[in-house]
């Protein structure tokens, strides 16, 4: 049966390679398997994976915290009183202001600043015209 098996796959191997080359060489763009949808999957996949794996990775590290956690917020309210852990409302203010008014006025002085910069251009265009 060896032999048998043995003397056959030497005799088709050459057709098999022929059939191969034949398949290969039709297409005349190598890349012919990249459409739009190839591209978005290997753009998504493998942040989608990373994803994955950290999400699972946080999942693992949050049932093992679970019950220290618990210990953790007790011992907080035994040591402290909670009177004491409570935060006073301008803190609340502050924190909540200021990360919205920071990004608009960056924001207001880059307008400032380039609309300064581009209408001193124009103006610099109708001094000299040519």
């Amino acid at each position: 049966m060896a032999s048998l098996l043995s003397s056959s796959l030497p005799s088709c191997l050459p057709s098999l390679l022929f059939l191969l080359l034949q398949l290969t060489s039709s297409s005349a763009d190598p890349f012919y398997w990249i459409t739009p949808g190839v591209l978005v999957l290997i753009a998504v996949l493998p942040v989608l994976l990373l994803q994955i794996t950290v999400g699972l990775v946080f999942l693992c590290l949050q049932r093992r915290l679970r019950g220290k956690l618990w210990a953790e917020i007790e011992n907080l309210h035994r040591t402290f009183d909670p009177h004491f852990l409570m935060v006073p409302c301008w803190k609340i203010t502050l924190f909540v202001i200021v990360p919205v008014l920071g990004p608009l006025v960056a924001l207001i002085i880059c307008y400032n600043w380039l609309h300064r910069r581009l209408a001193g251009q124009f103006l610099e265009e109708l001094r000299n015209p040519f």
